[in-house]
C-alpha cells in the first residue's frame, strides 16, 4: 500500500464515531468532517469514497475518543475549532490516539471493502491475484496496519501487511 492509499483510509476514519456533546465538540466534529468531504471533492490526499453520514461518523468519533485539545495539539484543529489539516496528515499519534483513531475507522465504515476498492483502482495487481489480495485485506491485518501508521511507524506497517500480502505474489508458498 502506498503512504496516499493509507492517507486515504486513515481520512476515511476521521469521519466515523458518534456521542453527545457540546456545541464545541459538535463544532469541532463538523470542522473535521467538512475537511474530510472536502479532501475527498478536492482529490486530496484521500482517494477513499465515504458518504456524508461516515464523515460524520468519523469527525465525531475522533473528537469524542480523542478530545478537541490533543487534535489542537497535533494541528488538526485551530483554537477556534476550525479543521486545520486532516488526522491522516499528522506524522505521529501517540499509541492510543493511534488505536483510538483506527477504532473510530472501523466503527463508522467498511475498511476492507474501502481499502478493496483502492487496490482494485490502483491497476497494481494482476486480475488473478485480485482474490488472494483481497482475502489478506481484513480487519484482522488492517487494523495494526492503519494503527503502526498513525503511530508514524510507516515501514512497521507496510511489513505487517505485506506478510500475507506476499503470499499470494509467491502463489501462497512464502
Amino acid at each position: 500500500m502506498t503512504r496516499g492509499t493509507t492517507a486515504a483510509l486513515l481520512a476515511a476514519g476521521t469521519l466515523l464515531l458518534g456521542a453527545c456533546g457540546g456545541p464545541d465538540e459538535d463544532k469541532a466534529a463538523t470542522a473535521i468532517a467538512g475537511s474530510i468531504s472536502q479532501a475527498q471533492k478536492s482529490g486530496g490526499p484521500t482517494q477513499l469514497a465515504v458518504t456524508a453520514e461516515e464523515a460524520d461518523c468519523i469527525g465525531k468519533g475522533w473528537v469524542d475518543r480523542i478530545g478537541t485539545d490533543k487534535l489542537q495539539k497535533y494541528g488538526v484543529l485551530t483554537e477556534d475549532l476550525r479543521a486545520e489539516k486532516l488526522l491522516t496528515e499528522v506524522d505521529t499519534l501517540s499509541r492510543p490516539d493511534a488505536k483510538s483513531a483506527t477504532t473510530v475507522l472501523f466503527d463508522c465504515a467498511d475498511v476492507p471493502a474501502i481499502m478493496k476498492k483502492v487496490v482494485a483502482r490502483s491497476g497494481r495487481v494482476p486480475k488473478k491475484m485480485q482474490t488472494c489480495i483481497n482475502s489478506a485485506l481484513t480487519e484482522k491485518n488492517l487494523r495494526p496496519y492503519l494503527e503502526k501508521n498513525f503511530e508514524g511507524k510507516a515501514e512497521e506497517a507496510q511489513k505487517r501487511l505485506a506478510a500475507p500480502m506476499t503470499k499470494c505474489a509467491l502463489g501462497n508458498k512464502g
